[in-house]
């Protein structure tokens, strides 16, 4: 049975506008190198506007992406309480390693060197913890979830489109 999600992927504007989505490569993604979507199209503005200033535009795109073998932190009880175990392995053997607290890098690192959340999991779901006011309708109060998907995989991805283009 098809779980397919639909998801925004933001981008720094450009033409002509792309037909798949780029891969983010930086030491320092959450949920290490793969293509990263928005669950909510206000995320991916809000992305577009704060993360792609240099751009001084930016690009949102639509997605279907197929979850059935995607490791969802955010709404499976069974998959958070693994994902969880795993990053606190991780960390535990880089502490003892290193004798410091691991940064996201040397996560990210420990996971790619022992291949990845296995050959299954074709992406991750997270939920982070925004800080941003203009979020939250109500003060101090973050109840709404801001969710990214990690795609390590493009065959999870179909129907990539051009959404709509936004000023920073």
């Amino acid at each position: 049975m098809s779980k397919q999600r639909k998801m925004f992927h933001t981008q720094g504007f450009s033409t002509p506008y792309l037909t798949e989505p780029i891969p983010c490569t930086r030491d320092d993604a959450w949920l290490g190198h793969g293509m990263y979507f928005w669950n909510e199209e206000n995320d991916a503005v809000s992305w577009g506007i704060n993360g792609k200033k240099n751009f001084k535009k930016y690009s949102v795109y639509t997605a279907e992406i197929e979850c059935e073998n995607v490791l969802d932190t955010v709404f499976d009880e069974e998959h958070y309480d693994f994902w969880f175990k795993s990053i606190e392995k991780a960390v535990d053997a880089l502490t003892k390693k290193a004798g410091r607290k691991p940064t996201i890098a040397d996560v990210n690192e420990y996971f790619l060197e022992r291949g990845g959340w296995g050959d299954k999991v074709t992406g991750i779901m997270f939920q982070d913890l925004p800080s941003n006011e203009t979020i939250s309708k109500v003060t101090g109060l973050y109840y709404r979830k801001r969710i990214q998907l990690v795609a390590y995989t493009k065959e999870i991805i179909a129907n990539f489109a051009h959404h709509f283009d936004g000023d920073c």
